[in-house]
């Protein structure tokens, strides 16, 4: 009980966070785990897609690729629509802890998988693959820190992942790629996260793209004005610009429609989604990517620019005639 003459010294106490802090909270949550989860899934597949042996490094990368897929299809459950219907600050550390226990089991056993395929690439002289693997397990301890930070605190906070190493320039093996030419492409890579980026880099110069990156949507829009690309890979959610603010400052200055755009989204951004394509996108990929379809979207884009290209030629074709009439 506090003495009539003496000061409340007492802290004051914190105001309950609207909803839409804890929805805030609930979607960085959401983008830390996929992010994790994208080098985990992506890295995996891409191994898989190379790789033509021993069956013994493939079975134990699907168990790899098995894993990730697990802790994903739990985050996208826990963390839907349905289960933030009722969202408050009381349900949410309950929620919060249920996610950590539900996906400990699976993501627990991505660190013991990857030291067995490091041993295993290394007896079967497959070194080549041993700098991917270590990312992947670097991104699993990542993901099990995030984890069980969620299933002690009241609240999650989650740090930002990034600074991945990246592999080596793996710019021989588009000498490889199985894509004909008329499929490839300049293509702009814009997200501000080193694992996303790194993962989509990798597949797309192994495919036989000529690949720039930008690491947010400032540096984006200065190589979009300097350099020509066939297609873009447009992150909406990005520090500096967000995706949306980069195709209105395309449109701003005339450059929208010159090159086509596929936006980048997390399976929760919708509206972003929706924003992005009344704003001149030409089409949109969620994370993380499944690698057969985002290569059709792909290939779909680049035929468009090529479209785009032929119909250009053909009207200065026709004014060119009408002038000379």
């Amino acid at each position: 009980m506090s003495h009539p003459d003496r000061p409340d010294t007492s802290p004051p106490s914190r105001p309950a966070p609207s909803e839409e802090e804890l929805r805030r909270l609930v979607a960085h949550l959401r983008h830390e785990l996929r992010t994790s989860l994208t080098a985990v899934i992506g890295y995996s597949e891409d191994l898989l897609e190379t790789l033509e042996g021993p069956e013994e490094i493939r079975a134990e990368l699907k168990a790899l690729r098995s894993a990730g897929a697990a802790v994903l299809s739990l985050v996208n459950e826990r963390l839907g629509a349905e289960s933030l219907r009722d969202l408050s600050a009381l349900t949410l550390p309950r929620l919060v802890r249920d996610l950590g226990d539900a996906c400990a089991e699976p993501a627990s056993a991505i660190a013991p998988l990857c030291a067995r395929l490091v041993a295993a690439a290394e007896g079967a002289g497959h070194y080549a693959l041993i700098p991917t693997l270590c990312r992947i397990q670097a991104a699993g301890v990542m993901l099990n820190d995030l984890l069980a930070g969620y299933a002690l605190d009241l609240l999650p906070h989650a740090p930002r992942i990034g600074g991945m190493p990246k592999a080596a320039d793996p710019a021989s093996e588009a000498r490889l790629s199985e894509a004909p030419s008329a499929e490839r492409g300049r293509i702009l890579l814009v997200d501000d996260n080193s694992v996303t980026r790194d993962v989509l880099r990798q597949w797309l110069v192994r495919k036989g793209h000529d690949v720039e990156e930008a690491n947010g949507g400032e540096p984006a829009l200065e190589l979009l004005r300097t350099r020509e690309f066939d297609l873009v890979l447009l992150d909406l959610v990005m520090p500096d610009r967000s995706g949306i603010e980069v195709l209105d400052v395309l449109r701003a200055e005339g450059r929208l429609g010159r090159f086509p755009i596929i936006v980048l989204s997390a399976l929760d951004e919708f509206d972003g989604v929706v924003s992005a394509l009344e704003r001149g996108a030409d089409d949109y990929v969620t994370k993380p990517f499944h690698m057969v379809l985002l290569r059709a979207r792909i290939r779909m884009a680049l035929e468009l620019r090529r479209h785009r290209e032929r119909e250009r030629a053909y009207q200065g074709m026709l004014a060119e005639i009408q002038g000379a009439r």
